[in-house]
């Protein structure tokens, strides 16, 4: 079980009164009801303070991985759900009777279905196994309580934790060890691949070493990576020592099925060290190297199939070389760029870009400053933060409304708080010890640096300059991109200012909520309760409006991602061929069952590859086709990007499935936990 942000006080009241209930002599155990109800009584508080992502595409994705893993729980008798909470963590949590939430953080960072099911499949284990409700002893199952009603009490973690770290409710070690295995066998039964357990360690290992300030709290009351992968290596699932090799193909030809293409031709060629003439291994590598414009090595892996003794294998194999030849044929001769004027615009480019990096870097550092003081703004605050933990608070009373509007404030505070960090620190600046842009500025300055490389090199590859006509509308996606931060930074730093002036507001509402006095009936007076009523609007008001501004801030941040995202998949040369392309919209058609663009309409509607993905997701969100999400962009003079945000689509969903697809061609697990290349081993784990 993990924390978050946004937290909310529950009366000790409540907790005493739950712990009757929860402590039956002699079982110590808490019934079904039981549980169900306390966990549906934090729900609602989890829902009051906090930012609950209603995104359509964003819930039918969790809710559709969750389905198939809880189609194969033990528990029948508890109503499992899930909700996505609006927070930059990477992390996920369970509290109790089938609750589970995760952040938006986490969406953002798994790289696949399997490695969803994985973080779902592991707090699933923990409501399964009890973890919450099966103490030893009544301090025990307080300390439980206290620590999970202090997830819930507005400014408690921006503001200074007031309860130590090890009240919170972390979990024991061995029961995330036992989530994991139980989490692997929901995997294994609901069809998904148990090696995205170890592939999404591996992701968050990477982050773990770069002490990334986004993991952080997942790591308090986890286990480290490394040794969560020693212990997944143990079980049956994973053990090298018990997953035959008929295993290992099955779970590599279910990721191709998955249209992971990059991750599948890897385990193929683990596969074929071993059973180099496997002609299953060997078909899907070769479909898979197709994928990944690795034409050549696809054309001398279907030619050992060629050899088979099969009729219709060597037939499916000569027939796939010649599709192969023929469109590296058409490919050489149908593009003929002007070499000059394309090293002229990407010069160009690079050269603003460096002016771009500057002019945003200066706005970061200033942004940057603005939260720190901001920061020590929130800590200060604290100290008048009401404690309204030892009051039993009437159902319908004045102070109940009061209690909800602080929590409404807490919630407003942090929303606005991290969505103005995330505009403002993760577009980056310049490094000051390597002179080097960090953050979005970096993936600009690489994607312009990938686009430029092959119009240095002598002969350009064939692969290369079937990309070349898409550059324009790359370079116009980086620039417009550069724009977008700007606007970024600038609606962040505005955003911080608001909050400062809430914090104000705040600070006056609580200095003369701390004048009143409780009546003999534990409650307000109306008097007293309608001379603070203009405070508490006023500081209700300005910090909800500043929550809005950083919403938008971080919107703009997310929009320059899914543009980095357009110029990342057009540049997988995935547009280069009809074959290449039916990759594409295989994946795309996978996940979002919308094909209406064939290569020859991408091509008549000169939309790139990357376009036509955000077009896809487009039109899935308003339930339309890609064909009308372009013909829009088309009659208003827009990019699909522009239509989406015109269209109010959250920026983050888009963002989120375009990086999906983009991790089909390229996520390497191994190779981003050691980038160096050292001591990376596969593990016979497929990665």
């Amino acid at each position: 079980m993990m924390i978050m942000l946004f937290r909310k006080i529950v009366p000790i009241a409540l907790i005493l009164a739950l712990l009757s209930a929860i402590c039956p002599a002699p079982a110590l155990a808490l019934s079904t009801a039981n549980e169900i109800a306390i966990g549906r009584s934090y729900d609602q508080q989890i829902v009051e303070s906090s930012v609950v992502e209603t995104d359509p595409l964003l819930n039918a994705w969790v809710q559709s991985v969750s389905s198939k893993l809880w189609a194969q729980t033990a528990r029948k008798d508890v109503p499992y759900n899930i909700k996505i909470v609006g927070d930059n963590d990477i992390n996920a949590f369970s509290t109790l009777g089938g609750y589970i939430y995760v952040n938006t953080g986490l969406l953002d960072f798994v790289q696949s279905d399997d490695e969803l099911a994985a973080v779902i499949g592991h707090e699933t284990g923990h409501i399964e196994r009890r973890h919450t409700v099966t103490m030893q002893n009544k301090s025990q199952i307080l300390s439980i309580l206290l620590g999970i009603a202090s997830l819930f009490s507005p400014f408690i973690y921006n503001f200074g934790n007031l309860l130590q770290a090890g009240a919170m409710a972390k979990m024991q070690r061995v029961d995330e060890l036992q989530a994991d295995e139980y989490g692997l066998l929901l995997m294994s039964r609901a069809g998904y691949d148990p090696q995205a357990m170890v592939t999404m360690q591996q992701h968050l290992g990477a982050l773990e070493g770069e002490h990334n300030d986004l993991v952080n709290k997942y790591f308090e009351s986890h286990p480290g990576s490394s040794a969560r992968i020693s212990h997944l290596l143990g079980y049956t699932e994973l053990d090298p020592t018990k997953v035959t090799s008929q295993e290992h193909l099955v779970r590599a030809l279910h990721d191709l099925d998955e249209d992971r293409y990059n991750v599948s031709s890897i385990q193929l060629t683990d596969i074929l060290k071993t059973d180099a003439s496997n002609q299953q291994a060997l078909l899907g590598l070769g479909q898979s190297q197709l994928a990944l414009g690795l034409t050549s090595k696809s054309e001398q892996t279907l030619g050992e199939l060629a050899q088979s003794s099969s009729p219709q294998v060597k037939a499916a194999a000569l027939q796939r070389i010649s599709a192969l030849r023929s469109m590296q044929a058409r490919r050489v001769d149908l593009t003929r760029p002007d070499l000059a004027s394309l090293r002229a615009q990407v010069a160009q480019g690079l050269q603003t870009q460096s002016q771009a990096e500057a002019q945003i870097g200066a706005r970061h550092d200033q942004g940057h400053s603005q939260l720190k003081s901001l920061q020590l703004r929130l800590q200060a605050i604290q100290y008048e933060v009401p404690d309204f933990s030892s009051i039993d608070i009437k159902h319908g009373s004045r102070l109940e409304a009061i209690v909800k509007t602080v929590s409404g404030m807490g919630r407003s505070v942090n929303s606005a708080f991290q969505d103005a960090t995330a505009a403002i620190d993760n577009v980056g600046s310049i490094d000051a010890k390597t002179n080097k842009p960090n953050g979005l500025l970096r993936e600009n300055a690489q994607i312009l640096d990938e686009m430029q490389a092959p119009l240095n090199t002598a002969p350009i590859p064939s692969d290369s300059i079937a990309v070349f006509p898409s550059y324009p509308h790359m370079l116009s996606e980086i620039s417009t991109a550069d724009s977008d931060m700007v606007r970024a930074v600038d609606a962040g730093r505005a955003a911080a200012m608001q909050v400062d002036s809430g914090l104000a507001d705040l600070d006056a509402f609580f200095k003369r909520l701390q004048q009143i006095r409780l009546n003999a009936f534990g409650d307000i007076d109306q008097f007293d309760y309608t001379s603070l009523l203009p405070y508490m609007q006023k500081a209700t008001a300005s910090l909800g409006a500043a929550a809005i501004s950083a919403s938008q801030a971080n919107q703009l941040y997310n929009l320059a991602r899914a543009r980095q995202l357009s110029a990342r998949i057009t540049l997988l040369g995935v547009g280069t061929s009809p074959q290449r392309f039916d990759t594409l919209q295989k994946a795309l058609n996978l996940r979002f069952n919308n094909e209406d663009i064939d290569y020859t309409g991408m091509l008549h509607d000169n939309v790139t590859p990357g376009e036509l993905a955000a077009a896809t997701i487009v039109a899935a969100d308003y339930k339309t086709s890609p064909q009308a999400i372009i013909r829009e962009a088309h009659e208003t003079h827009r990019s699909v990007i522009d239509v989406a945000n015109a269209r109010g689509m959250h920026a983050l969903a888009l963002e989120i499935f375009m990086g999906l697809v983009y991790l089909d061609y390229t996520d390497d697990p191994a190779k981003e936990a050691h980038p160096d290349g050292s001591g990376a081993t596969n593990q016979n784990i497929g990665v």
